[in-house]
């Protein structure tokens, strides 16, 4: 590959463009013929498609209502802080971003 590329960047050689023409196209196949660094999307396989908006209604019920489900202490074991301390940083994320 090393002597690829300095076909390539060599600025003392006077090649033609169809050696640089070649180097382009053997570079090209090579990227095209790496293997990739995760399996992504496969062919075949099922999709599972989650009701998101129902979870989130349920967490919300569940923990953020006016009468939640779960209290105070079933929060702090499970999210692993207070509610109080959750939703000041809630409160700083929506202000540093206008995305939240």
């Amino acid at each position: 590959m090393n002597s690829l590329l300095d076909l390539f960047f060599d600025d003392e050689s006077d090649e033609s463009d169809d050696d640089f023409e070649m180097a382009a196209v053997l570079i090209a196949e090579m990227e095209r013929n790496k293997q990739p660094k995760h399996g992504g999307s496969m062919q075949g396989r099922e999709v599972v498609h989650r009701n998101k908006q129902q979870g989130h209604d349920k967490l919300f019920e569940d923990y953020f209502a006016n009468n939640p489900v779960f209290g105070p202490v079933t929060f702090r074991r499970r999210f692993r802080m207070s509610k109080a301390l959750f939703l000041r940083i809630a409160a700083a994320v929506e202000a540093h971003c206008p995305y939240f």
